[in-house]
């Protein structure tokens, strides 16, 4: 049985740009899943504030740590729990054998794997949550990284919150060379050169950026987008 499931799993995706002002976060949820007690950690947030892309980053950190490998499940395609199981079935590569539903399978693959499964878009498949306990307490070498917008209510789990980009207080605005260094400015500026290469920031429009952050709550995805429009001005 070992045989037909030791199946390669696809790699993590490639990030197309780096990752702006999450350097502290980065270290802690490496130095959390890096503790030999800390099996399962959730980032919880809002939506939009990086939770996907922190969990990414954490676990190319990490690929040397697990000698079986790390496998990213995205969970956003279902909403049904009961498929939870066989789609990290799927991910790992595990196919059905004879009568043993993946359901059956998953748990005996992963027995004796030293493996991080990243589970992304956890809270519309909550009920699954206890099924997680399940695979953790059968395989004593797995942890999992969950990416939800709530926790998920099980023992041993240790929530990481994902606050928002770093923001300047416009009461007191710094000078632009400044404002630029704040991680939300700085992600805005990165965003509009891509959309227009031909951007330069100024000192005028830099405090206008740092307004528009701080307006959009310093939540990545929404920054991005707004720069995005910068193409169309």
């Amino acid at each position: 049985m070992e045989d037909q499931l030791n199946i390669r799993f696809p790699n993590l995706p490639t990030q197309l740009t780096p990752l702006i002002g999450r350097e502290q976060e980065i270290r802690a949820v490496c130095s959390l899943l890096q503790r030999p007690e800390v099996r399962l950690v959730t980032l919880t947030g809002t939506g939009g504030v990086g939770k996907t892309r922190l969990g990414l980053q954490v676990a190319t950190g990490l690929l040397n740590d697990f000698t079986d490998g790390i496998c990213f499940v995205p969970l956003a395609p279902i909403n049904d729990p009961e498929l939870v199981v066989p789609t990290i079935a799927q991910a790992l590569g595990i196919k059905e054998a004879g009568d043993r539903p993946l359901v059956d399978l998953l748990p005996t693959y992963l027995q004796n794997k030293r493996l991080l499964l990243l589970l992304d878009n956890f809270e519309q498949v909550a009920a699954a949550a206890t099924r997680l306990s399940d695979l953790l307490t059968g395989s004593p070498q797995l942890k999992i990284m969950v990416t939800s917008r709530a926790v998920l209510h099980i023992r041993a789990e240790h929530e990481f919150p994902v606050p928002p980009l770093a923001l300047p207080d416009l009461t007191h605005l710094p000078e632009s060379e400044v404002l630029s260094q704040y991680a939300a400015v700085a992600l805005f500026l990165q965003c509009a050169k891509t959309a227009r290469p031909n951007f330069q920031s100024t000192p005028a429009n830099t405090r206008a950026i740092a307004e528009i952050c701080v307006h959009l709550d310093g939540l990545p995805l929404a920054i991005e987008l707004a720069a995005a429009r910068i193409k169309l001005l």
